[in-house]
This record gives C-alpha cells, structure tokens and sequence, in this order.
C-alpha cells in the first residue's frame, strides 16, 4: 500500500521493477531498527539499494518519506529538497547550520517518521550536519539512507547489498537473478518461454551479469533484438550491449554505464588511477598483489577508500575483486591515467617472478584460481611484447629473455590442462615456442612434453606422439634422465590409452630404468599407477591390484594428492569388475575428495561419470543421472573430446532406463559424432553399446502395440553385445577385452535384459529342457539338463562357447580347426603350435566338466558341437546373473 507523507508520495512498487528475493535483507533492516535509528544501504551502482528500501518503506506500518538527492550538492541544497517534501518553508538568508536545525524541528514535529534519503553518495562528506544533525532534533525520526559510500557517523546501521543470487549450473527459476531475468523477458515479449534447451544458456547469461539487477533488466529488455546468444557474445562490451535504458528512469541510472560514470566522477584522481590499477587483476586479488602493482604509496588507504565507495568487494577472507561492469568502465578510461602502462609492466612483472621455477619445485601442487588468472594476463602480455621483437633481439640484457614466459607457462599448464579452457591452453603453448625456439634444454623438453599431453587430450595421437618424441630426444642428448623418464612414462601413457598394450609396457619398463637409483618417489608412484592399470587392462586383477596398493603408499609417502586420487578412482573400477559395488563406492568417494583437493576438473568429471555407472548398476537411476550431469558439465571446458563424449553415452543410457528415449537418442548423436571423428574404436564400441539401451527402452515401449517392432529391437541389442565381443578385423582382443568402459556398458545392458521380468519369465517357461540355452555372448548358459553356468569371469571358456556357438549355427556339423579356436579365443596373440593346443585342451576339458560333457566333441583336427543339439539363445534374467 502506497503511503505519503503530504507533498511526496513514496513511489508506488506496482510502477517500478518487480521486487525479487531480498527477503532476508528486508528482515536484516527490520533487525538493524531495533537497536539503531540510522541504516544505510550501502552497496554499487545497479544493486537495487534504491528498490529494496521503497519495499521495506512500503510494508512500514507508520508514515514514510522519500527524498532523491541526486541533485543536492550542498548542506543548503540538500535541506531544501527534504524541506520541500516536508512541504516546509525555510526562511531565506540562513546559514546552512542553522536551515538543517529549522529542519531537524520540522521533522521532530512529525513525530514518528520513516525517511528515505536516497542517492546520498555524492554528499556523504555532508553527513553531520545533516543526517547527524537530524537524528540529534527529531528522536522519532528513523533514518533509511541509499548510497554508494557509508555515512560513517555513530550509531550508523549498515547493510551492505550484494548481487542476487545467481543460478547453480541449470537451476534458473529458483535463483533470484534468474527470477528477475524471467520477469523481464516475458514483461517485454509475451512469448517468451523457458524450455529446457535455453535453460543453460540463460542461466550462463545471468551468471555472467553477476547478479546485478540494473544489469539483467536491461539485458532482458534487449533479450527481443538479440536473442540469448546475441547478447551472450556480446557481453565482452556489457557497458554498450547495456546501453539501451528505460525512459521514465533518471539519466544517471538509465544505462548501467551512465550510473557507473556517476560513481567515477566522484573519485578522486587517486581513486581513478587505483581503480584503473586494480581492473588490471583479472579476477580476484590479494593486498600484496595489489601493493606490488599499484602506484599509490599507501595502497591500503587507496583500497579502503575504493570499497568505502562499493567499487571494489570482497571475495573472501583477504581478497577484493571488481565487477565486471566496473573493470569495463575502469579499462576505458586507462589510457588516460596511466597512459605510459606503468601499472601493466608491474603487473607483468610481479607474477611472472612469482611463479617463476614452480614447476620444479612444487609440480603437483593446486594453483590457486586468482593466481592463474592473473599469471595468464601477465604471460599474454609478455607474449605480445616477445613476438613483436625479432628474435635475435630477444636477450636477458634487454629484458626480453623468452626463458621467463616459458617458466611462467610451465608453472600454469597443469591447472590449465585440469580445469581448462583447452583452447587457452593451445594457444599459449603454441605461441610460447614460437618465440623460444633456442631455449636450455631444461625448459624446451618439458614445454614440448606440455604441447604433446595437449594434443593427446584432444584425441590428437600423432601429433602427440611426435612432440612426445622430440622431448625425449633433446632430454637423452642433454643427460637429463628424469626429465626424459617423465616424458616417456608420458608417451606409455598414449600407448596405454590407444590399447596398444604392448608398446606402453616397453616405455613403462624404459622409464624405470632411466629412474633407477634417482629417489624420485613422485614418478615411481606413477609409474606404479601405470603399470597397475595395464595389468588392470589385461584382466590380471590380482597383479593391479598388488600394484595400485603399492602406488598408493609411495604417492601418500610423497603426499602427491592428485595421482592417489586417480589410483583410487581405478581400485574403484577394478572393484566394480569383480562386483563388490560398496569397496568400489567408497573408493570412488575417496578419489573424488583427493581430485577435488588436487582441482582436477578433468578428472573429477571421470570420478563423477564412475559414480554415475557405478549407481547405474545400483539400479539409483536418479542418483546416475545426477552424477552423470555434473560430469558432462565440467567436461565441456576442458577440450577432452573422448572423455566428454562418453559421458554423453553414459547419461543417454540412463536417460533410456528412465524412459526419455528422444533425449537419450540426441546425446548418442553428438556422442557418435565425436568418437567418428577422432576414430576413437574402444569409444565408438561404447556408444554403440549405449544405442543398445536406447533400443530396449524402445523395445519395451513398443511391446504392447508392436511386439514384432520389439523383438526386431530386441535383435538389434544382441548384436550390438555380441560385437562388443567379436575379435578385430586383425584378429585382435575384442573391444570388451580393451576396455572396462565396454565391459560396464555390457553388464549394464545384461542386466537390463534381465529387468523385462514379465516378457523373460514367460520366454524362461518355454525353454525346453534338453536345449543348450546361450544368453548374449555366451556370457552365460545352461547345458541341457543341467544349472545355469555363469562365465562371465572366464573370458576364455566364453570367447570358446561363443565361437562353437556361432559355427554351430554357421555350418552345423563342421568343427573349428585348432588353429581357428586360438585365432578366436586368444586373437592377436602369438603361440606355438604344441602350446596352444594344450590351452585348447584344457580350455574345452573345463566346457565338458560344466555340463557340455557329452555334446562338446573332437573333430579332425579340432572341436564341435554335437549337431543335432537344439541351441536356444535367451535374453532374460538367469539365476545367479551378474548385477
């Protein structure tokens, strides 16, 4: 309800911008009353200070009064505004001491009264002899006072007023900023509506106006001319794209540019200058970052006084940063101030030395966010000065020596590569060796190391392989032996992960000579890590197992907290294969916590998408997908294609299992896509596997109306399992061999065969008794007569089955040759002749002990099954089947 004191009316909340959240400040100011009659709501130019104090006026059951002193410059000025709302006449001719005392009487004679002295900034200095000398006159009045600078008289209440809150990743409509947005957006296009593609686009636009409300509403107000991504891009010049204001608002708040011109026309130009001076922080800073780099003397004082003014904020215990709006505004006017960039070369200076030998000393150590930013600033900068110098020029002497950038990168290329953005990364390594191509070798192999482990990541093999190459051989020709140790555990690691087991055992055992007798604990732990996880890879459990125990001593001995965070995250994987899902929980959780210590993004996005499969298994569909998203959000900014599109195939499995097959379908696209493109085969093994789940919901959703369409589904996901077991076009290990990624998307598309409980007890009913039955890929079976056998931990006596299994059915009554089995049954791998017919032997000797006694026969030179043996295959659940 709209209250008025007789002459001026407090404005009516109807007429302004909704009032959104604030709840609690609202109550704050309540508290501050009890005990204080003077409250300031102090806070920048945009902040919603003057909104929040016409609501709480508003919802005041006594009579309130609204004064803008924008245009008040003096003691006399400002108390012939407040007068004329008062509708009081003060004598002409008075000093200005004795109008603010007329005054102070005039209000007392009010008795109980709000006043809401708005825009008080420019005046704060006059404070005592007014706001001061009125609290003294008229005890009822409370005081209600909006300003950019505190008032700093005794007694003074203050609320400083942050930004609204913002959205956490998607959640928009519970966000306060969010809210505001949507008001706005469909207060200007009725047609505007919130759908779960623009969600995230919104939501990223809102974060990037920081919460400020003069911001978002004029971001929503030009939301019909640009659109979301229009105005996304085009908020690198926020004080322009914000440019459009609203007419029937005063001129020094209609844009946001024109209220922050405001606030730099009340600085001094010491202030300026300091404020130019700290926009050159990119994001937060410390008090010394700031002394080192500002020109004032008294930094502190130059600090206090750009807070006092809310154009600077604090951002945690010791540090201040800068709205972006302000940086903006603060950048333009640089040239100015400091047209000499005095203030950039310290900037440069100071953090280039103060990361310089980081990546020698402390190589695992988490950088701090404010101290990357900044460093990758000062590095850009000192790139920029480096390529417009030939390089015969660039020497020590002169102070353009490229060794510096090139520690300076070192020292950030482990958070840039964890936390992204990979193109950043890219791009500085790219031009760091343009410029520094006669470095010490002690530098040049380690940065040629950093560009291949940033090609490998983005699924770059060769590329990878070939700088990895370079950096060894510049380390064995110059003697360093660690350097080159690390380096080539680097290139087993591409091996590794390009499966070709093999070669990355060769590196990993070259890396433990070169590391012999050097007490370097940090890249044994490695190495051990490594070589546990190709022993995982080979399905030697126990030997991994051995290993990772071994590698999680050593890390912990040498307190490297991310590389025990990855070993635990793989003892979980192991333990999910051998089916004890709670060890694999708690070591996932362990790992994640580690990661997280280490600010990996990269690898607590993996953590995260092991949870998700892991809860997968659980059958904890929400939970899956809750971990599934979190991991594909941190992906997206760290450049690695591979890890990113197989936590889209991840979450669309769980998408299909909770029944939303179109969403599911549109993440195997891009899935498809990627792993197409960088001719990943293990990853596309994957996603074809998770086009699987996708089939069966749709299998499930067609049973009533199609059941042929079902079945001819049904069909299609049987094949897709029965690939993921079929050796290569080269006779190699299949893709479940290779990858425990293939092996999870396996069990879980088996399980949730088995989960069509009514349609596979009918079909288990119908099963004749005397039948060989095969469920998919002979990962289980019954023999006639007999007990369901499980083989899922027995991959040769499964790859044999299976491929008696497929002959059977190919050529009834013609057996696999010897040499046939061990092409199917150990593929790619090379055995004599005598040698491979005792595995044989022994393999088939296990079958016939397992029920296929009588129906398992010699044949020439090899094995069959008995041909008139009725074969079955079965998709359903089985007694004793895997989770």
């Amino acid at each position: 309800m709209s209250k008025a004191v007789r002459g001026f009316d407090i404005p009516r909340p109807e007429l302004l911008t909704p009032f959104v959240g604030r709840e609690a400040d609202l109550e704050r100011i309540h508290a501050l009353f009890r005990s204080k009659r003077l409250v300031t709501l102090w806070g920048p130019a945009g902040i919603g200070k003057t909104r929040l104090a016409v609501e709480y006026a508003c919802r005041e059951a006594g009579e309130s009064l609204f004064v803008d002193l924008s245009s008040a410059r003096s003691v006399g000025t400002v108390c012939e505004t407040v007068a004329r709302a008062l509708d009081v006449v003060l004598p002409d001719g008075r000093e200005s001491d004795q109008a603010s005392v007329r005054l102070g009487r005039a209000l007392a004679a009010r008795g109980p009264l709000l006043l809401v002295l708005d825009n008080f900034e420019r005046i704060a200095p006059l404070a005592v002899e007014t706001v001061g000398r009125w609290l003294v006159e008229a005890p009822e009045v409370r005081l209600l006072v909006c300003s950019r600078e505190r008032l700093r008289l005794r007694g003074e209440g203050i609320l400083e007023l942050g930004p609204l809150s913002l959205p956490a990743d998607a959640e928009l409509a519970a966000s306060e900023a969010g809210k505001l947005f949507l008001l706005k957006a469909r207060a200007e296009d009725d047609s505007f509506e919130l759908t779960d593609e623009n969600a995230p686009r919104i939501a990223e636009l809102v974060q990037k106006l920081e919460g400020i409300p003069l911001a978002i509403e004029l971001a929503a107000a030009r939301l019909p001319l640009l659109g979301v991504e229009g105005l996304i891009s085009r908020l690198g010049k926020r004080l322009d794209v914000l440019a459009g204001g609203f007419r029937d608002a005063e001129p020094r708040q209609a844009t946001l540019r024109a209220a922050l011109e405001w606030s730099w026309d009340l600085l001094t130009e010491e202030d300026q200058r300091a404020l130019v001076e700290c926009a050159l922080f990119p994001g937060a800073f410390s008090l010394s970052s700031a002394e080192a780099v500002l020109s004032a003397k008294d930094a502190l004082g130059r600090l206090d006084s750009l807070r006092e003014k809310s154009l600077l904020r604090v951002l945690g215990t010791g540090k201040l940063g800068l709205f972006e709006c302000v940086r903006e505004l603060a950048d333009e006017h640089a040239a100015e101030v400091d047209p000499g960039l005095r203030a950039e070369s310290r900037h440069t200076e100071h953090f280039l030395a103060l990361v310089s030998g980081r990546h020698e000393q402390r190589p695992d150590d988490p950088l701090e966010p404010e101290l990357r930013d900044n460093v990758v600033a000062a590095l850009k900068r000192e790139l920029g000065r480096l390529e417009q110098v030939p390089s015969r020029d660039r020497r020590p002497a002169a102070g353009l020596a490229p060794e510096r950038a090139v520690r300076a990168l070192l020292a950030i290329e482990p958070a840039l590569a964890r936390r992204g953005p990979a193109d950043l990364l890219l791009e500085l390594l790219e031009r760091t060796l343009h410029i520094a191509p006669d470095i010490p070798p002690g530098l040049a192999a380690p940065l040629l190391a950093a560009r291949g482990r940033a090609a490998q990541v983005r699924g770059r093999a060769d590329e990878a392989r070939a700088w990895f190459e370079q950096g060894i051989e510049l380390a064995e020709a110059s003697g360093l032996s660690t350097v080159q140790a690390a380096i080539v555990t680097d290139l087993g690691v591409l091996h590794h992960e390009q499966r070709e087991l093999s070669q990355a055992r060769a590196w990993y055992d070259l890396a433990t000579s070169l590391l012999a007798g050097q007490r370097d604990r940090r890249a044994e732990g490695r190495l051990l890590a490594n070589l546990g996880a190709l022993l995982h890879d080979l399905r030697q459990y126990e030997a991994a197992r051995e290993h990772y125990q071994d590698a999680l001593r050593v890390l912990g001995e040498a307190g490297v907290v991310r590389l025990q965070g990855i070993v635990q995250v793989n003892v979980g994987v192991l333990e999910q294969e051998q089916g004890d899902l709670s060890t694999a929980l708690a070591h996932y959780e362990i790992g994640l916590r580690l990661l997280e210590r280490a600010g990996d993004r990269r690898l607590e996005a993996i953590a995260l998408g092991n949870l998700g499969t892991l809860q997968h298994e659980r059958s904890q569909l929400a939970s899956a997908r809750s971990y599934h998203e979190r991991a594909l959000l941190a992906l997206r900014t760290t450049g690695d294609v591979r890890s990113e599109a197989l936590a889209r195939g991840r979450l669309a499995m769980v998408l299909a299992a909770l029944g939303d097959i179109a969403a599911s379908r549109g993440l195997l696209a891009e899935a498809e896509l990627a792993v197409t493109s960088r001719g990943d085969a293990l990853a596309a093994a994957f996603v074809d596997l998770a086009w699987g789940a996708a089939e069966l919901s749709a299998a499930e959703a067609l049973e009533a109306r199609d059941p042929q369409g079902g079945r001819a589904l049904l069909q299609h996901v049987r094949q897709r399992m029965e690939r993921a077991h079929r050796a290569s076009a080269t006779g190699g290990p299949s893709p479940a061999e290779l990858s425990d990624d293939v092996r999870i998307g396996l069990r879980i598309l088996s399980a949730a065969l088995g989960r069509l409980s009514a349609e596979a007890a009918e079909a288990a009913e119908e099963l004749s008794a005397d039948a060989l039955v095969i469920a998919p890929s002979a990962g289980r079976y019954r023999p006639p007569g007999g007990e369901w056998e499980n083989l899922h931990q027995h991959p040769v006596l499964r790859r044999l089955l299976f491929a008696l299994v497929e002959q059977r059915g190919a050529r009834p009554g013609v057996g696999l040759s010897l040499e046939e089995i061990q092409r199917a049954v150990w593929p790619g791998e090379r055995i004599q002749v005598e040698a491979a017919a005792n595995r044989i032997y022994v393999a088939v000797s296990k079958l016939r002990r397992r029920g296929l006694r009588d129906f398992l026969r010699s044949q020439d030179d090899g094995y069959a099954l008995d041909p008139h043996l009725e074969v079955q295959r079965f998709d359903g659940a089985t007694p004793g089947s895997d989770p």
